[in-house]
């Protein structure tokens, strides 16, 4: 009986996180936090609150507090290659002065549930932080709801941030040149339909067209308008997406996009269904199409 009790009680608070509409679609529910959810947990000590979003959309207005790491401040430039993920040390270094511990639970939101908090959950799985979530709706549905927000920074004691990073989430462009015929790796262009068959270039991408084999799920078929907000789809939606271009849960899948920012998204996507081998292809198009000696197709 007592053990029946413990379990009971950890999928009522699953149930709190997530709404009692999500809390059993996905393999992983605990990625995901609801507007509700997050609510009860303002002021827990043991959560940090981050808005990805720009910082003037933050002096605008943020959940009460959060903290600002627009998810540009986790990127740098290597070989004339934008937008990639900072070198561990950096990343400590900025977690660090946010106040940021590895034990700590992060909760990460931008204006719906896209690209900027998606990237963040990347990045934070990459250096191997064992606890992250994405709010679920992101700012906009917790201004449709009337829920309280804030101007006023928190206050910010620095810590210490130590990494354990995870690169079997990771992909560059030598990895993928190696798998691009192997049978157990699918690789999944989170772009527009347009952009995957080459119809248009990606900006600042010279080469149209895609990395060979790959197959087409633009990051914004993940989510479904519920009561005005965007939200992620339920799990089984989500499932039909990638399991109907071959991308199963028995094979390890590599995705990409223009600047490894909407990959992000499906990745975390993928996450939620419970895939168990996934990477995202950090420099995506800005690298491998403005490379003439790696392959394409349209």
């Amino acid at each position: 009986m007592r053990r029946w009790n413990i379990l009971a009680m950890a999928v009522l608070l699953v149930a709190g996180l997530m709404g009692p509409a999500l809390a059993a679609d996905y393999v992983r529910p605990e990625l995901l936090v609801s507007s509700e959810g997050l609510a009860g947990l303002l002021g827990d000590p043991t959560m940090k609150l981050v808005d990805a979003r720009g910082a003037e959309e933050y002096k605008a207005g943020h959940i009460p507090g959060a903290i600002s790491l627009p998810h540009a401040k986790t990127q740098y430039v290597e070989r004339g290659v934008p937008s990639l993920i900072a070198p561990v040390e950096k990343l400590e270094a900025l977690f660090g002065e946010m106040g940021i511990t590895a034990a700590d639970t992060v909760i990460l939101y931008d204006d719906i549930v896209g690209e900027p908090a998606a990237r963040l959950f990347w990045t934070f799985d990459v250096i191997g932080h064992a606890k992250v979530r994405v709010l679920n709706g992101g700012m906009s549905k917790w201004a449709k709801e009337g829920r309280p927000t804030s101007k006023e920074p928190p206050i910010v004691t620095p810590a210490k941030y130590a990494a354990k990073p995870d690169w079997t989430k990771f992909a560059d462009a030598a990895y993928v040149l190696l798998h691009l015929k192997d049978p157990e790796v699918v690789l999944v262009d989170a772009r527009a339909p347009r952009e995957w068959s080459g119809e248009v270039a990606s900006r600042a991408v010279k080469r149209a067209g895609r990395i060979p084999g790959a197959k087409n799920v633009d990051w914004e078929w993940n989510l479904t308008t519920v009561e005005g907000a965007k939200v992620f789809k339920p799990a089984d939606e989500l499932a039909k997406l990638y399991e109907g271009v071959g991308a199963t849960r028995d094979k390890e899948i590599i995705l990409y996009c223009r600047t490894g920012m909407r990959s992000s998204h499906a990745y975390l996507a993928l996450k939620l269904l419970g895939y168990p081998r996934v990477r995202n292809y950090d420099a995506s198009m800005i690298e491998w199409g403005n490379r003439p000696e790696l392959p394409m197709e349209k």
